[in-house]
């Protein structure tokens, strides 16, 4: 009889915690506001908009929602869930807030998976010719993972990206049925897992992509964003992907959503502009 195989969850590196809130605005209120009550509105909340991102414990930015998904959509980035919390009840403070509506909401932090970060650090041990077993190996191991983890803190603690265009949506790893994510061994996700980064290595000049987990935080797995100056971009990556094995046979994924960077001296227009 064989052994019972038990496959080990990946250690992961955490970076700032991510906070995505959608709105719909209540449009027939807002319009019945007198134009000086709206006024002080939309300068108080472009106040807000000129300090938030600046905060040096990570930075928020706001989207124009396309479609009926919403109007706005506030990201934030953040050291921790008591600074998101923070900036969260921030905006609630704000006489804008009155008119918006939830549509929704997802809570996840960065993080970057050790075993991938494990892989590289061999490698480079053995192009120098340092291979297990060697002498110190174990010494020259620690010292190659701690330059790793120094040279991805980027990616860890990124800023907002500065493009035109968002993309977001959820994820999670199929489980159960004729096919199952968490029973592979570690080399086979991490085989999968180098065909997608194929895939997106091709499009990063193009597009800056940030995956952040939501295990215990969100009702999704994953959330991926991506920031791009051409929406099409997204559909010509997206589509790409989906041929993947490691997306055609196990992911899921949750409903998209698409923003236009509004930059603070935009937010006045965007709201005033369907009332001319």
């Amino acid at each position: 009889m064989s052994a019972t195989f038990e496959p080990e969850a990946p250690q992961t590196l955490e970076g700032w915690f991510v906070l995505k809130e959608v709105y719909s605005v209540d449009w027939p209120k807002w319009r019945a506001l007198d134009p000086e009550t709206r006024d002080k509105a939309i300068a108080s909340a472009e106040q807000w908009l000129d300090v938030a991102p600046s905060d040096r414990q990570g930075g928020s930015a706001v989207y124009s929602v396309l479609t009926q998904k919403g109007d706005l959509m506030f990201v934030h980035y953040r050291s921790s869930p008591d600074e998101l919390n923070r900036v969260e009840l921030s905006l609630r403070q704000l006489p804008l807030f009155e008119f918006l509506v939830p549509a929704g909401s997802f809570l996840s932090v960065i993080e970057l998976e050790l075993d991938e970060l494990a892989a590289i650090a061999r490698r480079k041990l053995t192009d120098q010719g340092i291979i297990p077993g060697a002498e110190q190996y174990d010494e020259f191991f620690e010292t190659e993972m701690a330059k790793q983890k120094q040279r991805l803190k980027d990616r860890l603690f990124p800023k907002i990206p500065n493009t035109r265009y968002i993309c977001f949506y959820p994820m999670t790893r199929r489980r159960g049925g004729r096919v199952n994510w968490y029973t592979l061994a570690e080399n086979e996700r991490r085989e999968l897992m180098r065909g997608v980064g194929r895939i997106g290595h091709a499009y990063h000049e193009q597009v800056t992509q940030i995956v952040s987990g939501a295990i215990g935080l969100d009702d999704w797995e994953w959330g991926v964003s991506l920031y791009a100056d051409d929406m099409l971009v997204f559909k010509k990556l997206l589509y790409e992907m989906r041929f993947d094995t490691a997306s055609a046979l196990y992911a899921e994924f949750g409903p998209v959503h698409v923003g236009i960077r509004v930059n603070m001296d935009q937010l006045g227009d965007l709201l005033t502009g369907y009332l001319t």
